[in-house]
């Protein structure tokens, strides 16, 4: 057969399969319709065929009459192969993954479950970022503990440790020290806003003291020697192309444990925002506010725009909305770099 004869059978087949594909899917237990080579005794035999896909292949008398796959269809040869059900390949973002990448679970030894955001670096050395509830137990853990992926709440063992905590960006809560009595010292964002008012405006008094406002809820760790890192981030098509800075409208999405990747529009920017933490209250200032992106477990995921271009790194939120630490933000906190590709 020549190759101008071959392609013309072949264009021929698959304007047959073409009208009947919707009759055929239509069958119980089919779950395919193509072109192949027909088989006997799981042999190629050669011979162009429509080829079925089944879930299991049955005796004929076990199927209803209208369920049987024709010998042929408009002439051409059928052929039926057994493949079972067909599922989608995806990643177990709650089990062990290597190398590790990010959008999976991992925490801290004692901690539950949160997820990977991205991999940053500082003067060539590769961390995982995440936030400080993930890594650091709001405060509470001490450099060099371990982190397991999966997390501990996703049965992470220390057969599962890929690194330690290296660093945090301390939370502050609001309490009575906080309320505006003159016994707290201003801290992150409220330093800043406060000594900037100072240079600007030097004759006005000092105005009283409000809660500490926090600028981000985040961590690093540092793997392990022998412990793979790859930079894609699972399901979105690869690592960060770069950042950019968030936009009201711009179309977003992210990538986590428990709800892998979902899709949202930046509502609010600048927003200044209390966060709930096991009945502590933290205020954030300089905040982005999306639609509901998340659910618990998916806190650290990285949030980036249609472009991979990264926007913030995710912490909290509610059934109606989520909130985000604008990226830079977390980059300049570390004195790091996103890892790009």
């Amino acid at each position: 057969m020549s190759e101008n004869h071959f392609y013309r059978l072949l264009r021929s087949i698959s304007t047959v399969r073409e009208r009947a594909s919707r009759a055929i899917m239509g069958r119980k237990n089919v779950v395919a319709c193509g072109i192949g080579y027909k088989s006997t005794d799981n042999q190629p035999t050669g011979e162009l065929s429509v080829v079925v896909s089944v879930k299991q292949k049955l005796p004929v008398d076990q199927l209803d009459r209208e369920d049987i796959i024709p010998e042929t269809v408009e002439d051409v040869p059928t052929d039926v192969v057994e493949t079972g059900e067909i599922y989608a390949l995806a990643l177990d973002r709650y089990g062990r993954l290597r190398p590790v990448r990010p959008g999976v679970s991992a925490g801290h030894y004692r901690g539950s479950a949160g997820t990977i955001g991205c991999v940053v670096q500082r003067d060539g050395q590769p961390y995982l970022l995440s936030n400080n509830h993930v890594f650091a137990l709001l405060n509470q853990a001490l450099e060099g503990d371990p982190i397991y992926q999966p997390a501990p709440g996703d049965g992470g063992r220390e057969a599962d440790r890929i690194g330690v905590l290296a660093e945090y960006m301390p939370l502050q809560f609001m309490d009575i020290s906080d309320q505006g009595d003159g016994g707290a010292s201003p801290g992150g964002c409220a330093e800043q806003i406060s000594t900037l008012m100072r240079f600007f405006r030097p004759s006005l008094p000092p105005a009283p003291l409000g809660p500490v406002l926090n600028c981000v809820d985040a961590a690093l760790v540092l793997p392990d020697a022998g412990v793979d890192i790859d930079p894609r981030i699972v399901d979105v098509g690869g690592a960060p192309l770069g950042t950019i800075p968030p936009a009201l409208g711009m179309k977003v999405i992210k990538s986590g444990r428990t709800t892998g990747l979902t899709q949202g529009l930046i509502m609010q920017v600048d927003v200044t925002v209390d966060v709930k933490y096991a009945g502590r209250t933290a205020r954030f200032a300089n905040q982005i506010m999306t639609a509901p992106l998340s659910r618990p477990g998916d806190s650290g995921s990285l949030v980036l725009d249609y472009e991979r271009n990264a926007v913030g790194l995710l912490f909290s939120g509610s059934d109606l909305i989520s909130v985000i630490n604008p990226i830079q933000a977390v980059l300049d906190a570390f004195q790091i770099d996103l890892v790009t590709g």
